[in-house]
């Protein structure tokens, strides 16, 4: 069993420096971060010196989040908002009649129905959740079913749109943080909700420049990219020239906050 990150004591007691309900925390572009979400935080995957943990809302615990906290780090919970994952504790909430295809290569996933009032009462508890647990904002990921021939659901634009801006007042209202998940095509019909986006290889799809916006209101593009060479399975750095294109290779490189992750986005890491 991994050990657990390292608590605060007694002398140093727990407290819940998660946002107040009158201001959202806003990080600038260019803060420092780090994703794991293979699985919990532990004292051995949290030595990266960066700003920020993006984190499985359900895999860890109040007091890892308290932890992070009390070494001066803010920490985003990621769930997914787009998708039914039969794993998680609330499965038994979703209903059939809410759900799409199968998500290709990731089993036990479905899309499920963005516009649906249960649906929207499942992300609820779950915002719930990440208030209660201390989590400085939210990382909801599969709003882009729009953009995917495997949706199933029949999910639009203008689908996303009123979803991302309805979860956005709910985030708010709880005082939470919130980003975009890739979902380009919407960015100009959110960003005034958002705080950061999340984007998983713009550099490899040749669309960094889609995210500037956030850089010109100095807000964060938390840019994630995927080694395509053996390297990934040995986890070691990348080559050069695969760092340069994707640390280097656009206008915007300078300015994003760019890791090189495993897919399986565990604790290994590389940045630029």
């Amino acid at each position: 069993m991994p050990t657990t990150l390292a608590v605060p004591t007694d002398n140093c007691p727990l407290t819940n420096r998660g946002p107040s309900t009158s201001e959202i925390w806003q990080p600038t572009a260019g803060t420092s971060w780090q994703i794991v979400l293979q699985s919990a935080i532990t004292t051995s995957s949290s030595t990266a010196d960066v700003s920020v943990y993006d984190i499985d809302l359900f895999d860890n615990t109040k007091a890892t989040i308290n932890a992070l906290h009390s070494q001066d780090r803010k920490v985003i919970c990621y769930f997914s908002a787009g998708t039914y994952e039969d794993w998680r504790d609330d499965a038994a909430d979703f209903q059939e009649r809410d759900l799409g295809s199968p998500l290709d290569e990731w089993e036990g996933e479905r899309w499920v129905d963005l516009s649906s009032e249960r649906i929207r009462a499942i992300m609820t508890a779950r915002l719930d959740l990440a208030v209660e647990k201390g989590c400085d904002g939210v990382d909801p990921d599969n709003v882009d079913a729009y953009d995917n021939e495997q949706g199933g659901i029949g999910m639009t634009e203008e689908n996303t749109i009123d979803f991302v801006n309805w979860l956005a007042d709910e985030a708010h209202n709880r005082g939470l943080a919130i980003g975009l998940k890739n979902a380009g095509a919407v960015i100009s019909s959110v960003i005034g909700n958002m705080q950061w986006s999340v984007n998983e290889e713009c550099a490899d799809y040749n669309e960094c420049d889609v995210y500037r916006v956030f850089l010109d209101e100095d807000k964060p593009v938390f840019h994630i990219e995927y080694p395509k060479g053996e390297e990934v399975n040995d986890k070691v750095d990348v080559g050069e020239a695969e760092r340069k294109a994707v640390c280097e290779g656009y206008d915007e490189a300078a300015r994003f906050s760019t890791l090189i992750k495993n897919m399986d986005l565990d604790v290994w890491w590389q940045d630029c």
